[in-house]
């Protein structure tokens, strides 16, 4: 860290360039100094593009480098372990992509190697700073539900219907490398319930592949994830809670988080994944007709570029506070190495039961 910016080095130029890059580049206290793809004419394009200084087609180069304070790992969840650890045994802090790992196996090699490390490891949970959620967490833990009884999400989006949707994303098609509707709407879902009503226990669930075959660019293409997940659970107060996913429902309804307690209902909708689009919160008290909108209140440290509306505002502020905490200044709401590994653990005894 120098002065007051934080030095990024990027391994990653695909969904880096259309959500982290150019929020790195609206935001003052951060300076990106380096990319890295895995082929050179890639990695140089990428800095030509955003003015970055330096470019490698090979991670470790970026990982050694004396100009990067922080690695942020955006790849696929496969290839999370090896990069990470190799910045983090380079003294680097660390922002990588959701979920942490492929597995739990080798989640658990990454959290063990970020406290060997003794430094930041943060992973890109950014619906936390989503304006909507966070307003929703607050009117939660100020008791606007009173006892909370029952919670209820839902994501379900058409992406892997449509060819045109699909393209930038077909790799989730193949378990191997590490995603499924369960492993990123599912666990970015539960990650809110744990975040807004605490620990989750007693979870069970069932997965499946319903489609077995995606829409490709030149014909259908074999898939292998999970494309639909259930989730049932019990918060530690005992609050029933249940999540079901799916990335191939036609005509998707999107993002819903219903909450119904002693004193009332809270519902907090998006239309599509949180971390990208505005979440909308309605809620009623137990001696009130009707639902109407919560807008959330103005915020104590606003970040304009970009605004509140658009798609990368909540990784804004996951940036912002994690240049912070770097510069030392620790916020307790960045999400860990360690939340990640506990949402692993979740996914993995899903699948174990399906």
């Amino acid at each position: 860290m120098t002065g007051r910016h934080l030095r990024v080095g990027v391994i990653g130029a695909g969904y880096a360039a259309a959500s982290h890059l150019p929020v790195y580049a609206r935001l003052p206290e951060i300076e990106v100094t380096a990319i890295a793809t895995a082929h050179r004419d890639t990695a140089e394009a990428a800095a030509r593009r955003f003015g970055v200084p330096a470019a490698y087609d090979d991670y470790r180069q970026l990982c050694r480098s004396d100009q990067v304070d922080l690695v942020d790992v955006v790849t696929r969840p496969s290839l999370h372990p090896p990069m990470a650890i190799a910045a983090l045994q380079a003294g680097k802090h660390v922002l990588c992509e959701a979920p942490l790992a492929p597995d739990t196996v080798s989640g658990t090699e990454m959290a063990e190697a970020a406290h060997a490390a003794g430094v930041h490891a943060v992973v890109d949970l950014q619906s936390r700073f989503s304006p909507g959620l966070w307003h929703l967490r607050q009117l939660v833990h100020d008791g606007r539900l009173g006892r909370v009884h029952n919670i209820h999400a839902t994501a379900f989006y058409p992406t892997f219907t449509r060819p045109e949707q699909a393209a930038a994303s077909l790799w989730c098609a193949d378990a191997t490398n590490g995603a499924s509707s369960l492993r990123v709407h599912g666990l970015h879902t539960a990650d809110l319930i744990t975040w807004i009503f605490g620990p989750l226990t007693d979870v069970t669930g069932h997965t499946t592949t319903r489609e077995s075959t995606w829409p490709g660019p030149d014909g259908p293409i074999t898939a292998t994830s999970t494309d639909s997940s259930t989730l049932t659970a019990r918060t530690t107060d005992g609050a029933l809670c249940s999540i079901h996913t799916s990335w191939i429902a036609w005509h998707g309804s999107g993002w819903r988080l219903e909450a119904y307690g002693s004193h009332g209902h809270l519902r907090a909708e998006a239309p599509g994944h949180t971390g990208h689009h505005t979440v909308t919160l309605h809620g009623a008290r137990h001696d009130e007709p009707t639902l109407t909108r919560h807008t959330p209140p103005p915020d104590d440290d606003p970040i304009t570029d970009p605004p509140p509306h658009a798609p990368g505002h909540a990784f804004a502020h996951l940036a912002r506070r994690l240049a912070r905490t770097i510069n030392g200044d620790l916020d307790p709401d960045l999400p860990t190495f360690d939340d990640a590994l506990t949402l692993l653990h979740i996914a993995d005894t899903a699948e174990t039961r399906t």
